[in-house]
């Protein structure tokens, strides 16, 4: 897949001999592990953490962020350079900067709180190192560099090819164009598949069934059923029968999204105002689904599907659907957690605001994070073991403790308060983790 040509990246001994013009010594602020995208840039430090910052990024800054996130890449027409903790040259931001020949070095530790906004830096991505100020002589060596590309005989067959595949058509899933007839390149259908995926994961335990055999019941302490599939060796010793015990399971995702659901007792449905109680009866009166005294899919069963680095969740808690998807190994260039919620009794007003307080928490904890009405989609990536775990028992922590919440979002106040409750939770929960 990776058919283009290597950039020529600047070569030690230039480097030196235009470091060495510098009549002040200079200070090193940080360094990188990947060059990126080569070349030499400067500017004010603009740390990006949010869609907010993201509308203020000013004209010529150096990008910083925790990770080389696809959503920044609009911002690479202004920027001067880009700085990562946690990024890959093969990945969408670093593509798009070698585009924009805007340099960019990744597997910057600790760069959102060593470098300040605002302070004047210069990136140089050929030589992993981030100096205080601007260097004129590093920046005079920039050029523009030649598209190896242009021309060649692999170029113009990509021209010829790429109508067919990179235009996107399909842009509303929930539009009447929304159709397998619709599709009329490559991106149409995998994006058409990716969407029908994504609701099947969602409907797969309301209209489908497993096979019994194909399932454990886990015997645990947690008044809920919950029902594993193995999907290789997620269990430490074969089963027999329908039962597995916690303690026969091996997969490390799930016992750390395990503790979070466990760590702290439920302590049962927030206390309900009067305009909570009447929203929860106008839609039970449109959704029979939503009656309590009537068997519905909402009382369905909880699946995890697991291997030993993988762990998928599947589960329907107090009206709402949440998934859970992660693999989490020595490997963390490959590790990656993604967490879908949506749903709830209330009114769509409440419901809203239980999907902002979500997001909200889990930006704070270093998730990209979309939100779309009532449905929040997050994902992490690209960290090492233990980090990934913690926000798995972050996750467990919040999927058990928002049920029913929406029934009491009444106000931006109740957001707030309940929202510093959990943060106070979750440190605690991280400290002991």
């Amino acid at each position: 897949l990776q058919c283009r040509p290597l950039q020529l990246w600047l070569s030690a001994g230039r480097r030196e001999r235009a470091l060495s013009k510098g009549r002040e010594p200079l200070e090193t602020v940080a360094s990188g592990e990947t060059t990126a995208s080569p070349g030499v840039g400067s500017g004010p430090v603009f740390v990006v953490r949010n869609d907010f910052d993201k509308l203020r990024f000013p004209e010529g800054a150096v990008l910083v962020t925790s990770h080389a996130a696809p959503a920044w890449a609009p911002l690479l027409s202004r920027a001067a350079a880009v700085v990562a903790e946690v990024g890959s040259m093969a990945g969408h931001l670093a593509n798009v900067a070698r585009e924009f020949r805007v340099p960019a070095l990744f597997g910057v530790a600790g760069a959102t709180s060593v470098l300040i906004n605002g302070d004047p830096v210069t990136v140089d991505a050929d030589g992993m190192s981030i100096y205080r100020g601007r260097v004129e002589s590093l920046l005079d060596m920039n050029h523009d560099r030649q598209n190896l590309m242009e021309g060649s005989p692999v170029h113009l067959a990509l021209e010829r090819v790429a109508a067919y595949v990179i235009p996107l058509n399909l842009i509303d899933p929930d539009s009447p164009e929304f159709h397998p007839k619709k599709c009329q390149t490559y991106h149409d259908i995998t994006r058409f598949a990716h969407e029908i995926s994504v609701r099947e994961m969602f409907n797969f335990g309301k209209d489908h069934q497993f096979a019994e055999r194909g399932s454990k019941r886990l015997v645990c302490e947690v008044p809920m059923q919950w029902w594993v599939i193995n999907l290789d060796d997620g269990f430490k010793e074969p089963v027999e029968g329908e039962l597995v015990s916690l303690e026969n399971i091996s997969s490390v995702p799930m016992l750390a999204l395990w503790r979070g659901v466990t760590a702290i007792p439920w302590a049962g449905p927030p206390g309900v105002d009067a305009g909570g109680f009447l929203s929860v009866l106008m839609q039970s009166a449109s959704n029979p689904a939503l009656d309590p005294a009537v068997s519905s899919p909402f009382t369905a069963r909880n699946y995890f599907m697991i291997s030993k680095n993988f762990c998928n969740l599947m589960s329907r808690f107090g009206f709402h659907f949440s998934i859970v998807e992660a693999l989490v190994s020595e490997r963390s260039q490959e590790n990656y957690v993604g967490f879908t919620f949506k749903g709830g009794a209330a009114d769509l007003g409440r419901r809203v605001k239980r999907a902002q307080l979500l997001a909200s928490i889990l930006r704070e904890y270093d998730f990209r994070v979309n939100v779309k009405e009532d449905s929040v989609v997050s994902r992490i990536d690209g960290r090492d073991e233990e980090f990934m775990k913690s926000r798995l028992v972050i996750l467990g922590h919040l999927i058990m403790h928002t049920r029913q919440l929406d029934m009491i979002m009444a106000s931006d106040s109740a957001v707030q308060s309940y929202r510093a409750s959990f943060i106070e939770n979750i440190e605690s929960l991280l400290r002991v983790h």
